[in-house]
């Protein structure tokens, strides 16, 4: 089964509450995107309001930030965060982070952006529990699907068969399918669940589900690849 997981990216409290309150019971797992400004031109919420907000639900933090080092220990301290994703861009220790990572029971995660090759992942990828491959740019939401990520999948699975492949950008339905259909595991949607004209829903939070089903039923049926 693929899974697909709803990503919030936001910049105030009041959004970041809006959007996982209406999320929340539609999912066991949810992503929280972190930018700096350094990283990508765009700033969100940080950890105080992540570690603020009670939930149940397992939250998957992904770090679009500069200096990774000077940010991982404020989510570990988090209980409901149970995985750390870090961009190998700007990663001056990868395997230091991993290690640090692991002593704390949190699940690890390496994100590339669309113009890094996989091939950056090689003397990493063996110790990863998943890779997420950006597939628009980093920083803002609303981005057109960049396809060369279709083929960094297989690549992907020829370094590391069993390897948990994430894909993360522009997956609606059609995309979403396509990424599905060569190897990707997990599929994180933003822009497709919370500002989606399209989906029908008398509420917002009806929306939100709307979207998610229809995700769902796109690539229902097909089967991730974990062997070679």
């Amino acid at each position: 089964m693929v899974e697909i997981i709803p990503a919030i990216l936001s910049r105030t409290t009041g959004d970041y509450h809006k959007k996982f309150k209406a999320v929340e019971p539609f999912t066991e797992w949810i992503q929280v995107d972190i930018v700096d400004g350094r990283f990508a031109p765009n700033k969100t919420i940080g950890s105080k309001i992540v570690k603020d907000f009670r939930t149940l639900k397992k939250l998957e933090i992904h770090l679009m930030v500069q200096f990774i080092e000077d940010w991982v220990d404020q989510f570990i301290k988090i209980q409901a965060v149970k995985k750390i994703i870090f961009p190998v861009e700007t990663a001056l220790d990868p395997l230091g982070i991993i290690n640090h990572l692991k002593r704390h029971k949190v699940q690890i995660g390496a994100a590339l952006n669309p113009q890094t090759k996989v091939e950056r992942l090689q003397h990493i990828i063996s110790y990863l529990d998943s890779v997420l491959l950006l597939s628009v740019y980093p920083g803002f939401q609303g981005q057109h699907f960049v396809h060369g990520v279709l083929e960094k999948i297989g690549q992907l699975r020829e370094m590391r068969p069993d390897i948990m492949i994430e894909i993360d950008g522009g997956i609606a339905p059609g995309t979403a399918r396509k990424c599905a259909e060569v190897g990707a595991n997990i599929l994180i949607a933003g822009s497709f669940v919370w500002e989606n004209d399209r989906i029908e829903g008398e509420t917002y939070n009806e929306r939100v589900k709307n979207a998610l089903g229809a995700l769902r039923e796109d690539v229902e049926g097909i089967v991730p690849i974990l062997e070679g």
